[in-house]
């Protein structure tokens, strides 16, 4: 799954698309859990860049391991929350 963030700076990727489809064709993800990265978006030059900073591993959760496959901050950071 992807979300830009609405300035359009931000690219945020997972390698969970839904928990249904993980569940039946990438069973080892539902074990493991999902990752989620941040790549850079340069709007003014172009080009992409991977934030090396930035890797969320939901295979640690306390509860988890977990499936994160749609991004959205607080305060309507990514495109999903453009309909709040």
């Amino acid at each position: 799954m992807i979300q830009l963030s609405l300035d359009g700076k931000r690219l945020y990727v997972s390698n969970s698309l839904y928990s249904g489809w993980d569940k039946q064709f990438y069973p080892d993800l539902v074990k493991e859990g999902s990752v989620m990265l941040q790549v850079d978006v340069d709007t003014e030059r172009g080009g992409l860049k991977v934030n090396t900073n930035f890797l969320v591993d939901f295979g640690k959760e306390p509860d988890g391991p977990a499936l994160a496959h749609e991004i959205r901050y607080p305060g309507g950071d990514s495109t999903s929350d453009i309909w709040i």
